[in-house]
């Protein structure tokens, strides 16, 4: 798991690091949100998915959440959040506590169910499981937002 793990997370950073910060605040024709939010949710969310899991896992998403919670967006923002180093800096930090906390606990029960429509998320495994699975879809949209703001 943790490499499939770390591998997911080395290709979201490479990919945000390759894009000119400037452009991490434009929001393309057609998608609802920014690079900067999709990278910052990323964040957000695999925080609030582990900490379900286990409350006991140390986490600042409130200071994030925000800005970058489901149904958020960069129109409402009356500050900037957080900046393109901030982000990737929380992004590769995220990936070592997680590892650190989880780390012989994948088997392990959750402490609450997580629920996404009919899908029910019962152990750790799962729950980070998901987690990556949702940041490879927001990487899919980074992507395509890139090819869009670079030309």
């Amino acid at each position: 798991m943790w490499e499939r793990a770390n591998f997911i997370r080395t290709v979201t950073i490479q990919a945000l690091e390759a894009m000119d910060e400037a452009k991490w605040d434009v929001q393309p024709e057609g998608f609802a949100n920014t690079v900067k939010w999709n990278a910052g949710h990323m964040y957000v969310s695999m925080e609030w998915f582990l900490k379900e899991a286990d409350p006991s896992y140390e986490s600042d998403v409130a200071k994030y959440a925000p800005f970058f919670a489901p149904g958020t967006k960069p129109a409402d923002w009356s500050e900037n959040p957080a900046s393109k180093e901030e982000i990737i800096g929380l992004l590769k930090g995220q990936m070592e506590r997680v590892q650190a906390h989880f780390a012989n606990r994948l088997a392990d029960e959750a402490a609450k169910e997580v629920k996404i429509g009919p899908l029910e998320l019962t152990s750790i495994d799962d729950i980070l499981n998901f987690a990556l699975f949702h940041e490879g879809l927001h990487l899919g949209t980074i992507q395509s937002q890139m090819k869009l703001v670079q030309r």
